[in-house]
């Protein structure tokens, strides 16, 4: 074979690989970005409908992705009438900044909405109380979404501020094995009484990434930090970040890549830190 053959068959060679990769990756269909709302019906053991909404990134068809549950922190348009809480909004998922971030690293995002009213300062709230209530629907809706959609059955996280980081914490013990890790933002392991909720079982499972803001109260700060002990104590790969931007009570957006980094960093399936 001479030097021109030989150029000529490589040519092919090369056209026959770029075809092949086009028929093979070219002709994949591409999932556009989405925004659903309550795309499959839940009922809890109340008979009640369960809402929520779920921001699906643009991906490839069939490819597993992560799955972040987010949980605001108790809700009331009468918390404007306290000086204290005037400003204090329970970080609503339009304000952490975690719809965009999701869609840009491709993670699905899942919001479920309280369904059950409780009085907190004087006021009715929303904020998942009572909690065994509201976890049998949360459970119910997380279950149909990774049902339903190409979940990673690896990646799945839950994250809270507040309130919401009180019931991940109640969530992740009643399913240890589910969850890769959690973010408790603001909060810990409590109950409605205060007293803590220890882990249900030794470590290490999920992991626990516990942050509060500068700005934060300081019974809370306390409860982060015991909780951090309290998990550490059962083996459990426990990070605490200590003063995260705003100076008061609320998500640190600006955190939202370093929170990321840790739940995948701490997390029992995907986890590198000891």
């Amino acid at each position: 074979m001479n030097r021109k053959q030989k150029n000529d068959l490589h040519m092919i060679i090369g056209l026959c690989c770029i075809v092949f990769s086009l028929l093979v990756f070219g002709c994949q269909k591409i999932e556009p970005y989405r925004i659903v709302e309550t795309p499959y019906p839940v009922i809890d053991q109340q008979g009640n409908n369960r809402e929520y909404k779920l921001y699906l990134p643009e991906v490839q068809k069939r490819m597993d992705i992560p799955l972040l549950v987010y949980f605001h922190g108790v809700r009331s348009e009468c918390f404007k009438k306290y000086p204290g809480l005037r400003n204090y909004t329970g970080s609503p998922v339009e304000e952490t900044g975690l719809i965009e971030f999701s869609k840009l690293n491709k993670i699905a995002l899942l919001v479920p909405e309280a369904r059950y009213e409780y009085k907190f300062h004087n006021c009715m709230s929303k904020g998942w109380s009572p909690l065994d209530l509201e976890m049998d629907g949360i459970e119910k809706i997380i279950d149909v979404v990774i049902e339903k959609y190409s979940i990673s059955k690896k990646k799945i996280f839950l994250a809270g501020l507040s309130a919401g980081a009180v019931l991940s914490f109640h969530l992740a013990n009643r399913r240890p094995e589910l969850y890769n890790s959690i973010l408790a933002h603001s909060q810990g392991s409590i109950y409605d009484d205060l007293r803590y909720l220890k882990p249900r079982v030794m470590g290490p499972k999920f992991g626990v990434l516990i942050g509060y803001t500068k700005g934060d109260y300081k019974n809370l700060i306390k409860i982060c930090l015991e909780t951090a002990k309290l998990y550490k104590a059962h083996n459990y790969k426990v990070a605490l970040l200590k003063d995260l931007p705003p100076k008061r009570h609320r998500w640190s957006e600006t955190s939202n890549d370093i929170f990321w980094s840790y739940l995948n960093k701490l997390g029992q399936y995907t986890g590198n830190l000891e």
